[in-house]
């Protein structure tokens, strides 16, 4: 097993961790409390219960009324544990793996065991209820954020295409119940600066409206000693927003939202594990990542009395620019630019009944239609196209033996790319109904259905130029074979298209005891998208390369004898014939490679059985959630790298499955102490693939067997200049985690432990702030290409301040 960090160090720091949050936490709960027991803290009371409007169009009870496992985090659970992203949300919820790698265009999210890194997202993500349309637009600022609710297990029935694994909804602050000016200024360690302000404003009861603007900047992590030491992961972002609320009648409300961020990024600091350069980041050409990406969103609601209908229109565009030195190495071998323009409008419109009556019920339909235009050419450089060379000189045959010598190329390009152009158009279409019913006063039964339609297309034109030489050279001149300056022109163009139907069921049955608990039984359905891997072009652009090239030897070899031997009488008949027969019997047999075949990958799709419980103790001072669940699925999506080791792409294996157990703790333990925690444990193991390379019970990539995560905060009151001082201690862990299909890759089980202390006056709050304060060494990803493994390391120990004003 090859681990990229080793227990026994990994176990040394996630010991001191545990030390480290026992020695905060023991004297906090056994002396705070009777020191301050009464005095009340109405901060730490908020945190328990946060109420926070929002306008839900399918559902009718808050989330822990509703028969799913879910996770709230409100605006000062948010600050407290530092989330700025969603990948800040990774184990602060329970079975959620969020891994922070590479640039924001990977948004590589694991939940119960479903999940997915390239391709179509596996959890899918809504902010002010407009659906985000890619994992690229996914990874974005969420400084405005004022709750945000992650709802586990399919959520197909109400939701759709690709909530297989759960949702992520984000809503932002409501300038109709918050106003005023918020204004953060942030540094840290490392050159990290943050600067963000947002103005809410109600200059009517009819309207309001909040605008903001931020701003960060990270000098970076990790230096690329290949480059001079310049840093490898630096960052610049500038995020705006604007969000708009009209309420023209009693019975009518307008919500406009418009979100846009600019992002410029490094290169990706993946580390190579053996060789001269060892656990540092060491490749040639500079690497970046360019995103602009604009969001806009409509919310039209109208109350009929009886029942409310609501129009939920959402418009994206991404523009975005990839450059990646993709052998991350000294060598000069190759590289991948990939760039995508996307264009995707939605429009849903949902009814639903209202009132508190024993039916209750929710109806729509959906619509959305993305355009993607994407050029992913992989360039090969000198270096390359030697090493290019020695692959398919490998493959020649040597006719030694049949009196000849061995077959050898020779590529002439000194630039060589291969990929091309791809527009892959996606139109889907849902009607949805979820009707709940109270049979006694107690039991509710729910049950939902949806049919989905999904139409994918792909129009590719991937061309190539090739030069080359070709020799068989014989210790007999005679039978010695030079050919000069052969040119081929391997190219795909073309289309294929394929459409599929997916029914999404939903049935629960709910007990409630009164305001104190409820249980819970759910079956549910839900898929994932097919695609195309438009990555795998370099691959069979080099398949239709080695073809053309036997073609062009076969035919330049025939008329190269036939001329040599013309008019020799000495020769005879059928001579060329026989050695031609010689040549085409050893020689590597080539088909051209079906693109529609190759290039597609399936639907997947997934069966949810869950028991929870949701309960409510001491008067609200003690909360719990727990859920069983078991996770059957079908034409499971890994992604993988490609053949060549150039680019990654998306396969299916036959079925996988996920066992498992979520839980998640409030407690106020006294006026002043709040502690929170969450728990998820993930058995997901690869099932009946089918071949004796990828046998069943593999577990499944990027699924942490564990997650964990705990906080506590402790208030002291004050009657001072200063109002009060509050201290967060907070820790979360995963793992073990594979990073391979195969399980020879793995990051062990470790810990991180994160802190904040606070001040507030009035309406200023300073914070000074420490991440990873044990320095824990852990990869954040690691994959294995060309014989080599590369690896990026976790962020280490930061500490910062933030400047919190309202005005």
């Amino acid at each position: 097993m090859n681990e990229i960090i080793s227990d026994s160090r990994l176990y040394s720091k996630t010991k001191l961790t545990t030390i480290f949050f026992g020695l905060f936490l023991l004297p906090s709960m056994g002396v705070g409390g009777a020191l301050f027991a009464n005095e009340m803290d109405t901060l730490s009371v908020r945190q328990m219960d946060e109420v926070v409007v929002v306008s839900t169009p399918k559902e009718h009870n808050a989330l822990r009324l509703q028969p799913l496992a879910s996770t709230s985090l409100g605006q000062a659970q948010l600050l407290e544990k530092g989330v700025k992203g969603i990948k800040d949300l990774s184990a602060n919820i329970p079975g959620l793996f969020i891994p922070s790698y590479g640039s924001r265009l990977t948004s590589s999210i694991y939940l119960r065991g479903v999940g997915s890194r390239i391709g179509t997202p596996a959890v899918g993500m809504y902010i002010d209820n407009v659906p985000l349309a890619n994992m690229s637009s996914m990874d974005q600022d969420l400084g405005d954020a004022d709750r945000i609710d992650v709802l586990r297990g399919p959520q197909g029935t109400l939701f759709g295409r690709n909530t297989i694994g759960g949702l992520i909804r984000v809503f932002t602050k409501n300038p109709m119940s918050y106003q005023g000016t918020d204004l953060l200024l942030s540094g840290a360690t490392y050159n990290n600066y943050r600067a963000r302000v947002t103005h809410y404003h109600r200059p009517s009861d009819r309207f309001a409206f909040s605008a903001g603007v931020g701003y960060e900047h990270l000098g970076g992590f990790f230096r690329n000693q290949a480059l001079g030491g310049k840093h490898a992961d630096r960052a610049d972002d500038i995020a705006a927003n604007w969000r708009g609320i009209f309420i023209p009648s009693d019975k009518v409300r307008l919500d406009l939202t418009a979100r846009y961020q600019w992002t410029k990024q490094g290169g990706y600091p993946y580390a190579a594990q053996q060789g001269p350069d060892a656990g540092q980041v060491a490749y040639n050409r500079a690497s970046s990542y360019l995103r602009n990406l604009l969001t806009l969103g409509l919310n039209a609601e109208h109350d009929f009395g009886r029942v409310m209908m609501t129009s939920t229109t959402g418009f994206q565009f991404l523009s975005d620019d990839m450059f990646m030195d993709q052998d991350f190495s000294r060598q000069d071998l190759y590289s991948l630019q990939q760039k995508q323009k996307s264009k995707t409008l939605s429009e849903e419109i949902a009814v639903k009944s209202k009132g508190t009556g024993r039916w209750q019920w929710t109806s729509g339909v959906n619509f959305q239609y993305q355009w993607l235009r994407t050029d992913a050419p992989v360039t090969f450089y000198q270096e390359g196209v030697d090493w290019l060379s020695g692959i398919i000189n490998r493959s020649l045959p040597d006719l030694t033996e049949q009196g000849m010598g061995p077959m050898s190329i020779a590529l002439k390009n000194s630039v060589m790319p291969m990929g091309g152009i791809f527009q892959t158009p996606t139109l889907n279409a849902g009607l949805f109904h979820q009707s709940a019913i109270r049979l006694a006063d107690h039991l509710t039964f729910t049950a939902g259905l949806r049919l989905d339609y999904e139409h994918q297309s792909m129009d590719y034109d991937a061309p190539g130029s090739v030069d080359f030489d070709f020799a068989i050279r014989s210790t007999r001149p005679q039978n010695s074979i030079a050919l000069n300056n052969l040119h081929i022109a391997p190219s795909f163009l073309g289309h294929t298209s394929r459409h599929d139907w997916h029914i999404l069921p939903k049935a629960s049955l709910q007990y409630d005891f009164g305001q104190t608990a409820n249980v819970y039984a759910t079956v549910s359905r839900g898929y994932r998208s097919g695609g195309y891997n438009v990555q795998m072009f370099s691959d069979l652009l080099q398949t239709e390369m080695r073809r053309e090239m036997m073609a062009a030897i076969d035919a330049g070899t025939e008329a190269y004898l036939t001329d040599l031997f013309a008019g020799n009488p000495y020769v005879p008949a059928g001579h060329v014939d026989m050695i031609m027969g010689r040549i085409r019997s050893n020689m590597p047999t080539v088909e051209r490679p079906d693109v529609a075949t190759a290039a597609a990958y399936k639907p997947e799709n997934a069966w949810n059985y869950e028991l929870g419980t949701h309960l409510n103790l001491l008067d609200g001072r003690l909360k719990a959630d727990l859920a069983t669940f078991w996770i059957e699925t079908h034409d499971l999506q890994l992604s993988q790298m490609a053949e060549s080791g150039m680019g990654r792409i998306t396969v299916n294996a036959q079925r996988s499955r996920s066992l498992g157990m979520e839980a998640a703790l409030q407690a106020i333990l006294s006026d002043h102490l709040y502690l929170d925690g969450s728990y998820g444990y993930t058995h997901a193991t690869l099932r009946h693939s089918g071949t004796d390379g990828h046998p069943s019970d593999y577990r499944v990539p990027f699924a942490p067997e564990h997650t964990l995560a705990l906080g506590a905060k402790y208030v002291w009151n004050t009657r001072g200049w200063i109002q009060h001082i509050s201290l967060y201690a907070g820790g979360k862990a995963n793992g073990r985690t594979y990073w391979t299909r195969e399980n020879d890759l793995s990051q062990p089980f470790y810990a991180l432990l994160d802190s904040r202390l606070t001040v507030v006056h009035d309406n200023l709050e300073l914070s000074l702030w420490g991440h990873n304060l044990t320095d824990t060494h852990y990869a954040a990803f690691s994959f294995a290409t060309r014989g080599q493994v590369f690896s990026q390391r976790g962020t280490p120990l930061q500490v910062g301040l933030d400047l919190r004003i309202k005005l």
